[in-house]
């Protein structure tokens, strides 16, 4: 397993107006901008009672209620924010530093970073960003992007990419033809393991899943029927199963199995979560099922003592996709997934500290389309010779593999189509990133959108965001800074 590594600077200053709608969320702010906040709060207090009743402040869970039910929200809600974020520094105050920071945040002026481990280090004759001018209330995120290579099948293509804070370790594989069930979708099992420095912060990635199902009865004993059959020559099987909502799959799959006896604290929706799922698979980021494409994603937090005997937290996430396919007077049929699967473990107290770094890491988590685009053909081919095995035998697995075939295909032409860029614009802004160019490569980045003025180090591929406009790292931080310009979707 080989890693590549691209450092990321962010630069945050201050808090985000949202942080208003949840108590747990807001930092000390002044005068002007705490009355902005309460104004917020005010005009947005019956959306939440009305959206959000049943939703637990904190953790950010409020915001996130907000946004799935954005199109609900009122105008004086809506008339209320956008008038906060006309204030200095978009509503928000400055912000201390919190009692248990992220794990990777730090708060300048800083020390020197120490050196990236070797399997990530940074590009040779490169030196991180010198921090140690810059105003004491910025605070930022120094990340680190690592790629996993398939050096199976995939003869050493990248196949998948994330950041993790520049002190984390990371190791990662893709295993071929070892998932649980014999789905064609789990041939390639992605794999990965990031830790903090210490051990004491964790996040895993463990391989997706995939059923069948049909609603005839006779369908389905001919899916079990050739289960049995495969079998017998220890042909694993693709799992015959209905599916379920994204909570059952957590609490029935999940944690009772990695997790059995452990204390299910609470089981909650993961908008943002469902929100970066579709924009992958070329859906709009709301309006519910699209084409017979139903999605939800959901998180439980854990408590429990590890194997150490040390209290700990835990986030563990899925996100359900289900493709309902027509099949005449048979019913239908369902090839669905889940993705996505994640653990994201801290020591006791310091969950919700983290849970931004969580969701930052999460965001940033895609395959590379090369690698996609040929592990998929090789999906397909898989089905494809399948379905010509059973052509003569069973009609209604065959008509159900054709769909599966027709379905992969068209998801990956759908995604390179672009044909979508009005949602994709909307994705992008749920998914808090926008588009940066720069001038002088026309080379694009998807980065912060919380930030408009970012530049480039071409010679080190370090990056710094900020939100003042006068900032200017070239003179104040090493290196030699290219201003990238924001590309603004097309309606």
């Amino acid at each position: 397993m080989l890693l590549r590594s691209v450092q990321v600077c962010f630069l945050f200053v201050g808090t985000t107006l949202c942080a208003a709608f949840d108590s747990e969320l807001l930092y000390g702010q002044s005068s002007a901008n705490q009355g902005s906040a309460n104004d917020v709060r005010a005009a947005c207090a019956q959306d939440v009672q009305k959206l959000c009743a049943n939703v637990q402040a904190g953790g950010g869970r409020i915001i996130a209620c907000l946004k799935q039910h954005q199109d609900q929200v009122s105008d004086s809600c809506k008339q209320a924010v956008a008038k906060a974020m006309q204030q200095p520094n978009g509503g928000a105050g400055t912000a201390p530093a919190p009692s248990t920071p992220p794990a990777g945040a730090q708060t300048a002026p800083s020390p020197e970073p120490s050196p990236a481990p070797p399997a990530a280090a940074a590009p040779k004759n490169s030196q991180p960003p010198n921090t140690a001018k810059s105003n004491s209330s910025n605070h930022y995120f120094l990340m680190k992007q690592v790629q996993l290579i398939d050096q199976g099948l995939g003869e050493g293509r990248p196949a998948y990419d994330l950041m993790i804070p520049k002190d984390w370790q990371f190791k990662g594989w893709v295993n071929v033809g070892v998932a649980e069930g014999g789905c064609f979708a789990d041939w390639f099992s992605v794999v990965g393991d990031a830790k903090s420095a210490d051990n004491s912060i964790e996040l895993q990635l463990l391989p997706k899943y995939t059923w069948q199902y049909v609603d005839d009865p006779t369908g389905q004993r001919q899916m079990q029927q050739r289960n049995a059959f495969d079998a017998k020559f220890k042909i694993k099987p693709c799992p015959v199963r209905a599916p379920v909502k994204a909570e059952e799959f957590l609490r029935r799959d999940l944690i009772e199995k990695y997790r059995k006896g452990k204390t299910v604290v609470s089981v909650e929706p993961f908008p943002e979560l469902d929100q970066l799922v579709r924009y992958r698979i070329g859906l709009p980021p709301s309006g519910g099922d699209v084409n017979g494409i139903h999605t939800e994603g959901a998180r439980a937090r854990l408590s429990y003592d590890d194997d150490k005997g040390q209290p700990v937290e835990e986030w563990v996430t899925a996100e359900i996709i289900v493709r309902k396919i027509p099949m005449g007077p048979r019913g239908a049929a369902y090839d669905w997934h889940a993705v996505n699967v994640m653990f994201f473990r801290t020591p006791k107290g310091q969950l919700d500290a983290n849970d931004r770094l969580f969701k930052l890491m999460a965001s940033t988590i895609r395959p590379e389309p090369e690698w996609q685009k040929w592990s998929n053909g090789v999906i397909a081919s898989l089905y494809q010779k399948k379905q010509e095995e059973v052509a003569k035998q069973q009609e209604i697995i065959r008509d159900f593999q054709q769909k599966v075939v027709d379905t992969i295909n068209g998801v990956v032409a759908y995604q390179q189509s672009g044909s979508m860029q009005s949602a994709y614009g909307t994705s992008q802004l749920i998914r808090e990133v926008q588009t940066f160019r720069d001038p002088t490569t026309g080379s694009t980045f998807e980065l912060s959108n919380k930030y408009d003025n970012a530049w480039r180090d071409p010679n080190s591929q370090y990056y710094v965001m900020s939100d003042d406009a006068n900032f200017n790292p070239n003179g104040k931080l090493d290196g030699n800074w290219t201003q990238l310009q924001v590309v603004r979707p097309q309606p």
